[in-house]
């Protein structure tokens, strides 16, 4: 008996399949479940102990036990026969198991390729590409942990299809795996010249792809491998082998690139890189097979935040009991590696602490499609928010995310209820508290967001009355931007916290500068407003009349 059949008689198929979905038994051998393979309400995926195979009548899937860890958990035959045999308590170690020699024979190849990048590097051939890596901080530790090498040029990789030859591989085998291609006249390219590698590693730590960094200028900067049949791109994460001995010490980081994945991990961090922006829903699988909890940071820049954007709209459907991604939003066109360098690492532990979960992201959503207050905008936006909660396949989430919805819906109505009868009530005192004209002064742009920012920090408790309004402003400055979200963020975690507390703890935040400014403005007499009516019922009806006077898509 082979360790396959061995593996087969030894595991039911049921009990593998029952650790991730709940079965219902049909007869002594036989169940039905909800297909993990596609969206469903009534059960069609059939299990069958006596036969070792699934099937479901919704979707057509199929397979045994080995196709079922292979698709759920992104493993390779070998690895799920590993993990299976390991479960079983069989010792493989002696056993003599089939194997493809193909696919063995693309691994060694792969392997061999990779050793001759790294020789490259090491030669005066990669004295470039060492001075790059220098450059960007990578030291020798760095190197040899991720395996870094040159592809060299033209000549260098002549030489390695020759030596490689000679060991038996065949040009077909450098075709299969993606490091020959043919053109349209039928010629042999090398796919990588003049780039720095980064070997992409499976599970077990075998190489299955590169991805190169071009020295110099020239078109793309990055390139990945094409797809193999060891190579699936949508389902491959950069990072996950190095990952491993880092779990137990910080928290786990979803990045854009090649380069953020190490800095994070010469940091303590273990971080995966989406192989590019479009993180699939195979590979937040592959992720939450490994962490319970995750953060997204993409880079800060208008493509990383519209990929952040597309990344949560793929997730929000998907949510589990238990399982979270959060999203982390960096400033200034920062990428991670930029941001821990300019800033430091409490810094940002700060921002993975500020990360917002996926009922925020949804909530904020909404809120941005209020563009004025008006009956109609609000029906809008409860209807997006509405449609969007049913989108999402697990029950209970479902329930409780409707529930909240349902429930900040109320409080804003009755916030704007509250905020209209105030208006109403001292409209015609407002005049009252400025000196010298009858309504808010026509002041500039500048001086209005400035008063709201000076509001904000001297009655922290505005914020939460106004935390709508305050999180739909828009600046053109970032700063300005980043600056107003830490103060709704700490009014957000402590309502009650005093002016001199706020002050106080953005301060340690690194925004000293921003609040000798604002509080040394004298907004106040810029206003034209009487110091003796100044008190809190009277600043949020000044508050409120600034936030009229604004257009809150763009300021």
């Amino acid at each position: 008996m082979d360790l396959k059949e061995e593996i087969k008689n030894s595991i039911k198929l049921s009990e593998v399949i029952g650790k991730n979905l709940s079965l219902k038994k049909r007869d002594n051998n036989n169940y039905v479940a909800l297909c993990p393979f596609h969206k469903e309400k009534t059960p069609s995926f059939n299990i069958s102990d006596d036969k070792g195979f699934y099937h479901c009548f919704g979707c057509g899937k199929n397979g045994d036990i080995f196709n079922y860890l292979m698709d759920t958990e992104n493993l390779s035959f070998i690895e799920a026969l590993k993990k299976l045999a390991d479960h079983a308590g069989i010792n493989t170690s002696k056993q003599n198991y089939f194997v493809d020699p193909k696919i063995t024979n693309h691994f060694n190849l792969l392997k061999r390729v990779s050793e001759s990048y790294i020789n490259n590097l090491n030669a005066p051939l990669g004295e470039k590409a060492r001075n790059y890596l220098q450059k960007r901080g990578f030291n020798e530790t760095i190197i040899n942990n991720f395996y870094l090498g040159y592809s060299g040029n033209s000549k260098s990789n002549q030489h390695l299809v020759s030596t490689l030859l000679k060991e038996g591989f065949s040009i077909d085998d450098f075709v299969d795996v993606g490091l020959i291609k043919k053109n349209d006249d039928k010629n042999l390219v090398f796919f990588f010249q003049n780039r720095i590698m980064f070997p992409i590693l499976n599970n077990s730590g075998k190489t299955i792809a590169f991805g190169g960094r071009i020295l110099g200028e020239g078109q793309p900067k990055y390139l990945n491998s094409p797809e193999t049949s060891l190579f699936l791109k949508s389902r491959q994460l950069y990072g996950v082998f190095n990952s491993k001995t880092l779990l137990h010490k910080k928290r786990f980081i979803i990045c854009e690139g090649y380069t953020d994945v190490i800095c994070l991990h010469s940091f303590g961090y273990p971080a995966v890189a989406s192989l590019g922006t479009a993180l699939t829903e195979d590979q937040i699988e592959t992720i939450f097979h490994i962490v319970d909890e995750a953060f997204l940071v993409f880079d800060g820049d208008i493509a990383g935040k519209n990929a952040t954007e597309r990344i949560f709209q793929k997730y929000l459907p998907k949510l589990k009991l238990k399982k979270k991604l959060k999203f982390v939003f960096l400033p200034d066109n920062l990428d991670p590696e930029e941001f821990i360098k300019k800033n430091g690492l409490e810094q940002f532990e700060s921002l993975l602490d500020k990360s917002v979960g996926a009922f925020e992201m949804l909530w904020s959503q909404g809120l941005k499609l209020i563009r004025k207050n008006e009956p109609e905008s609000h029906a809008y936006s409860w209807n997006y928010l509405r449609t969007k909660v049913n989108t999402i396949e697990n029950n209970n989430i479902k329930l409780a995310y409707r529930d909240e919805i349902e429930k900040r819906i109320r409080v804003f109505r009755e916030r704007n209820k509250n905020i209209s009868l105030k208006n109403n009530i001292f409209r015609s005192n407002t005049q009252k508290l400025f000196s010298t004209k009858n309504n808010m002064p026509k002041t500039g742009v500048e001086i209005k967001v400035g008063a709201i920012i000076y509001i904000m920090l001297i009655y922290p408790k505005i914020c939460v009355t106004f935390d709508e309004k305050i999180s739909l402003l828009n600046f053109r400055n970032s700063n300005l931007n980043n600056f107003k979200n830490s103060i709704l963020n700490l009014v957000n975690n402590s309502p009650e916290i005093s002016a001199k507390d706020l002050q106080q703890q953005m301060s340690n935040e690194g925004f000293t500068v921003q609040i000798n400014k604002f509080m040394q403005s004298n907004y106040p007499t810029r206003l034209n407003l009487d110091p003796n009516q100044l008190n809190e019922e009277n600043m949020c009806i000044i508050f409120e009349e600034l936030l009229s006077l604004l257009d809150f898509r763009n300021i």
